[in-house]
């Protein structure tokens, strides 16, 4: 149902490029500090912005993601046994950023499954999606997801672990279990979907 690898990452550069893009951050919230590090279909994939704005962010995501971005398809190159590739037509996959807030220790994110394909007016099929945990608050965090028979389950992250199921399996983000100030979740977000034939990146 999941799969969780460790991939070899660099989380500290990785964090410091997400700050250092901090002006591409888009807020999502007015009661705590969530936020995107650029547009995503599934909220925004319908708006104009997603496409005027990734034309911008994607080469710039490209020049200071590009060794992740490299890791990330090979390894799901290897898992799908077929190339994966990046599409600058579509948001590069790129971040959450959740900043710790007592808030959050009863907010859980909604529950849903994933229709960017949908949204993006893509393919049929349900896209593969995947979380890479970059930087975890000292509590952890993870994802509540429902199993076969509808019960509630908790799969905890781990930094460097990149975390892929189907798309359509009932999921959210995880409340926090212990807050801190000052602390942060950045998680890197995307999808694998078929596009023509050719196993495509986005978000």
């Amino acid at each position: 149902m999941f799969r969780t690898d460790i991939l070899d990452i660099d989380t500290d550069e990785i964090s410091d490029k997400v700050f250092k893009l901090k002006d591409h951050w888009v807020s999502r919230s007015d009661y705590f500090g969530f936020y995107t590090l650029g547009r995503c279909a599934y909220l925004d994939g319908k708006t104009t912005e997603y496409k005027s704005e990734i034309a911008v962010l994607n080469p710039i995501l490209k020049q200071e993601f590009g060794s992740l971005y490299d890791v990330v398809t090979e390894h799901l190159s290897e898992q799908f046994d077929k190339p994966v590739m990046l599409n600058d037509a579509y948001a590069y996959p790129s971040f959450h950023i959740f900043q710790s807030s007592p808030i959050l220790l009863t907010q859980s994110g909604a529950w849903h499954t994933d229709y960017p394909h949908v949204t993006l007016g893509l393919a049929a099929s349900d896209p593969y999606s995947f979380t890479l945990a970059v930087k975890l608050p000292s509590g952890g965090a993870g994802l509540d997801y429902k199993d076969p028979d509808g019960q509630e389950r908790y799969l905890p992250y781990v930094e460097k672990g990149l975390v892929g199921h189907c798309g359509s399996i009932p999921h959210r983000i995880s409340s926090m279990k212990t807050y801190v100030p000052d602390e942060f979740r950045i998680t890197l977000q995307g999808h694998v979907i078929s596009i023509n034939d050719q196993l495509t990146l986005f978000w």
